[in-house]
């Protein structure tokens, strides 16, 4: 994988990015990553993202592709602050396994990003990173997850929100769900078919009726978002194969 890293540097960088995303900053330590989202005014997500810190400036790492996309929307804000946004142009590669770099992990999986040419180092495909992900129960963005998913339809609030930092783009709404008990109309779970594969695409019902669509899939194994009203537990026809509902695995870990 190959992710896109926004730079921001200057006086004003951190009260800047702290101002905006989800997660707490102020005490991230030089090296040192942690998840957050950045979300609209309206508290429906935008990217899940990584923060990472080099110094006295910080990046952002987003999806491959959305890099520009970022420094443009967070741009708009960057209203008389001593900000500067820069997207990475040197190569970048997230590796599965340990490496020199930024720990940015997953349920179960070492992941590593990397900066600079890593010749000895393996990427993987496309289908293994898909493989690990889902079974770490990771959303991947514009698939699972999309500008029309609330945070905590997602599983990652317990990671990439900090409910004691104060004000962020989008709080009030957060805020008002995880009062309530995280009562969201969809969820996304895992799947699992008593046998054989799943095929993304495939329709979850419930009791003769559609509670969702697999979107992610490897082997027996998928990411659906399902209706609220299918419970962890639950049996559930996933394109005709009999299956159990599952929560994502260790959503509550860093």
């Amino acid at each position: 994988m190959t992710p896109d890293v926004v730079w921001f540097s200057g006086e004003d960088a951190l009260r800047f990015l702290n101002d905006l995303i989800s997660q707490e900053i102020g005490d991230l330590g030089d090296g040192e990553a942690r998840r957050s989202f950045l979300l609209d005014p309206q508290g429906k997500l935008e990217f899940v993202l990584w923060v990472i810190r080099d110094g006295d400036r910080y990046g952002l790492v987003t999806d491959p592709g959305r890099g520009e996309e970022l420094a443009s929307y967070l741009g708009r804000y960057r209203i008389r602050v001593d900000v500067n946004i820069e997207l990475e142009e040197g190569p970048v590669a997230l590796v599965m396994g340990e490496a020199e770099g930024y720990d940015l992990p997953w349920t179960g999986v070492r992941r590593t990003l990397v900066f600079g040419d890593a010749p000895s180092l393996s990427v993987g495909t496309f289908d293994e990173y898909t493989a690990e992900r889902v079974s770490a129960g990771e959303p991947y963005w514009g698939v699972d997850v999309d500008a029309g998913t609330i945070p905590h339809e997602s599983g990652l609030v317990p990671v990439s929100v900090d409910f004691d930092k104060g004000c962020f783009l989008g709080q009030e709404l957060v805020a008002r769900i995880d009062s309530r008990g995280a009562n969201t109309p969809r969820h996304l779970r895992l799947v699992e078919v008593e046998a054989g594969s799943i095929a993304t695409g495939a329709t979850v019902t419930s009791e003769g009726r559609e509670v969702g669509v697999v979107t992610s899939a490897t082997g027996g194994l998928g990411l659906a978002m399902l209706r609220r009203e299918v419970a962890v537990g639950d049996t559930v026809d996933v394109g005709g194969v009999p299956g159990e509902v599952k929560d994502l695995p260790g959503k509550a870990l860093g």
